[in-house]
């Protein structure tokens, strides 16, 4: 018996984080709180068996605490968007339990489930109508609609048929959207009645460029459903989504409003007097300052309940009875929870130093559900009490129970104009203060994003530090959380302030005695990739770089991306503002790379096309270089799949390993 006990105990031993411990980690999302507050369900999805997949499964959990029960099984299929009923007895969802995406339905006690839609178009997303409809979204043609036969028939007319695009914006992230558009379609759980569609046309309903479930409300009365629709005839160039109400039996929609950026999330107010929701006030900006806005839910002017504030909104719901409303923000590296009064008009912060999302209320805004991550903490269920979140799971700290946790901290610098900018430093187990170690710059996407003190599985922080280096995360000017003006500031300035901020960081790290200016790397993906190809012409003091999804040649990404309004904003039009492209472009610079480089991309990455990962590994090899291409046939812009995912970290890292040890 020795034996078998000492490998059990070898087994339980403390160690650093794998790529193992990250994918076995259990993927906590979509906390949905019942409408009398007392019970949350969410998704909890794992790598499937040949890890092509994530499969997930439906649970619940009492709000004062408990054991979480599971109602699916959660073996291949994939679950998403738990919805109470009306009532709370019910649950429904979306599952691929039956090889399509439809909607099913289980009592919110435990039961067996039951399909409820058989859509040939399959089902997106789901919400309850008040009088027990449901309310689907769903890829149909324009011309059927909601007829479903007509939909087949259009389905097996465009199978094996080359793709034929008459508008821009044809394609996203992965997806060719040429022939269908998503619509809402009222449907009855028990059958029977043909599908309505609330939302016809030819547009989509949520936008399916910026739009999502989120999008959509139904009123508390259940007879108005609101959702936002981009009007635009281009929408590959516009940023403009307005608000729109149409009755949930069916009828004309009345556009409620009409300014130049997004206005999206929908909230009614329990009473259904008034009507929340976020709005951007430029056209065309898609990372514009989100301000909350309310106005009468028949129409009329809106107020501006964060006009003093440099919050920009993220979650909404309303809270007190509907006397306020709650929203999060980001503020410095981590998303915060607020209070604004519609009387004072005053955000208050509720919350410090927490990260929460998938902000969710109930009971007339009286509780509040969502969840809560760190650095070192992967995301659970909380109830959200006062300024404080209470956890309602543990899967992750079970997933890692024998996982050595890392160290961080804020990181801040003065850059080279003198600006102070921000990051975080992140050492790995058993790091003693001041030890000089290898060290990794993470360069973040965006450019308007940040890194956050939240978990990640992509891109993990605890991960790379458990390799033995420090790892450096900075939020240079483009970074959320330090005001609009911080925001804005990258705008016209790709690889100017930000690529100082980001050195500036990477220095303080070292006058720390933290990093070692002799062996360091740079990795990024994305805008993070670009900073990696402009890092490569403009400074070798990297031992290696890893640029992942990177622009390389900025004039012919215009032409290969999907989503216009951003290079549009961000340079302007090529053909009238070309000096700026030829400014900002790595592929300009190409004569001063030296530094090894390895360059990954996903082939069906239609936000930054493949080609820029192609041009980028033949300009390394052809200026002799050393260099590798690491390319996914089956992925996008990320690396989604857990196999895929394990083999990027295991090349990826090897690289690195390669050129700091």
């Amino acid at each position: 018996m020795l034996a078998p006990l000492l490998s059990l105990a070898l087994a339980a031993q403390p160690h650093a984080m794998t790529v193992d411990d990250l994918l076995a980690v259990p993927r906590v999302a979509e906390p949905e709180l019942s409408p009398d507050g007392l019970e949350v369900a969410f998704t909890v999805a794992l790598p499937a068996p040949a890890g092509d997949r994530l499969d997930s499964a439906l649970y619940v959990v009492p709000a004062k605490g408990g054991e979480p029960r599971k109602l699916t099984s959660g073996a291949g299929e994939r679950v998403t968007s738990p919805r109470f009923s009306p009532d709370g007895k019910r649950l429904a969802f979306v599952s691929t339990r039956g090889g399509a995406s439809q909607a099913w339905v289980v009592p919110a006690q435990g039961g067996e489930p039951r399909q409820v839609t058989s859509l040939p178009t399959e089902v997106n997303e789901l919400l309850w109508a008040g009088d027990g409809a449901l309310l689907v979204t769903s890829d149909v043609d324009p011309a059927c609609g909601a007829d479903m036969a007509c939909n087949e028939r259009a389905a097996k007319q465009a199978e094996h048929r080359p793709h034929l695009a008459t508008r821009l914006l044809f394609r996203h992230w992965t997806s060719w959207r040429e022939r269908t558009r998503t619509h809402v379609l009222r449907v009855s759980p028990e059958g029977g009645a043909a599908p309505v569609d609330l939302t016809p046309g030819d547009r989509d309903v949520p936008p399916f460029q910026r739009g999502e479930a989120g999008d959509l409300a139904v009123s508390p009365d259940g007879r108005t459903l609101y959702f936002t629709a981009v009007a635009d005839r281009v929408e590959a160039t516009s940023t403009n989504g307005d608000l729109y109400a149409v009755p949930v039996k069916g009828g004309e929609a009345r556009q409620l409003t009409a300014g130049a950026g997004w206005d999206g999330s929908p909230r009614p107010s329990p009473d259904g007097k008034l009507l929340a929701f976020r709005s951007q006030p430029r056209a065309g900006y898609e990372s514009d300052r989100f301000h909350l806005l309310v106005m009468p839910a028949a129409g009329g002017a809106p107020r501006d309940l964060t006009a003093r504030s440099e919050l920009s909104v993220q979650e909404l719901a309303w809270a007190n009875g509907g006397k306020a409303l709650r929203f999060t923000a980001d503020v410095a590296g981590r998303v915060e929870l607020f209070e604004v009064d519609l009387a004072a008009g005053e955000p208050r912060q509720l919350t410090r130093g927490a990260n929460l999302t998938a902000l969710r209320g109930a009971r007339a805004g009286l509780a509040f559900a969502g969840l809560a991550d760190s650095l070192v903490r992967p995301p659970e269920v909380v109830m959200l009490e006062g300024g404080r979140p209470r956890p309602l799971t543990r899967f992750g700290e079970a997933a890692l129970a024998d996982v050595q946790r890392v160290t961080y901290r804020a990181l801040d610098a003065r850059s080279k104009d003198g600006a102070l900018t921000h990051g975080w430093i992140v050492q790995p187990p058993g790091a003693k203060p001041g030890e000089s170690r290898p060290a990794v710059v993470l360069v973040h996407g965006g450019p308007q994003g940040a890194w956050h003190d939240g978990w990640s599985y992509r891109w993990n922080p605890m991960l790379w530090a458990s390799q033995g280096w420090t790892v450096i995360l900075p939020n240079p000017r483009g970074s959320t959380g330090w005001g609009q003006a911080y925001v804005d500031a990258v705008n016209h300035d790709w690889g100017g302030r930000p690529f100082e901020d980001i050195l500036a960081l990477t220095d303080a790290a070292v006058v720390a005695g933290e990093a070692d200016p002799a062996r360091t790397c740079a990795a990024g993906a994305s805008y993070g990739g670009y900073m990696i190809n402009w890092i490569n012409g403009h400074t070798d003091r990297f031992r290696c770089l890893v640029t992942h999804a990177g622009d390389f040649d900025l004039e012919s990404a215009y032409y290969d991306t999907e989503e216009l309004w951003f290079p549009e904003w961000e340079m302007g039009l090529p053909w009238e503002h070309r000096a700026e492209y030829d400014r900002w472009s790595p592929h300009r610079f190409v004569t001063a790379w030296k530094t090894p480089t390895l360059v990954t991309h996903g082939e069906l990455d239609y936000r930054v096309n493949v080609a820029q990962g192609y041009s980028t590994f033949t300009a390394l090899q052809r200026r002799g270089i050393d260099s590798k291409l690491l390319l996914f046939p089956d992925e996008g812009h990320w690396i989604l799949k857990p196999r895929n995912a394990r083999t990027f970290h295991e090349v990826v890292f090897g690289w690195v390993r390669e050129h700091l040890h």
